[in-house]
């Protein structure tokens, strides 16, 4: 039997995983699957960007059938750390380049290391409907 802190924080992270009320309705207007290559451990995504909500922020809807599905998640733009592979073109992405990278909650989510090049984000249309 687990401790009453364990059994809570189990069903924090289950619950936190959950779409919240009203996510299941933005509409899905990109989807590109793609096989990721290089230092990335993502099998084959597919990502969907549902939402600008700022300058600066996109939702984006992330399915890997090897690691994770995320029907809504913030996504927010920042400077890379560190080389990577576009999650969405699939171009190399160098240090410093302008990047969007999931927001770091609790718990971590899965693809916390993925990233998206803004210039490819940016390029891609947010229409109404769906």
């Amino acid at each position: 039997m687990q401790a009453p802190f364990e059994e809570h924080r189990t069903r924090q992270s289950t619950l936190a995983l959950l779409p919240g009320e009203g996510e299941m309705h933005l509409p899905i207007v990109t989807s590109r699957a793609r096989s990721m290559l290089g230092d990335s451990y993502f099998g084959k995504c597919v990502v969907r960007l549902l939402e600008r909500n700022s300058p600066t922020s996109a939702t984006v809807a992330w399915s890997d059938s090897t690691s994770c599905f995320y029907g809504a998640q913030l996504w927010r733009r920042c400077v890379a750390k560190k080389v990577g592979v576009c999650s969405l073109s699939g171009q190399t992405i160098a240090r410093s380049d302008a990047v969007y990278r999931p927001r770091r909650v609790q718990p971590t989510p899965r693809n916390a290391e993925a990233m998206i090049l803004a210039a490819v984000l940016e390029t891609v249309s947010v229409e109404e409907g769906v």
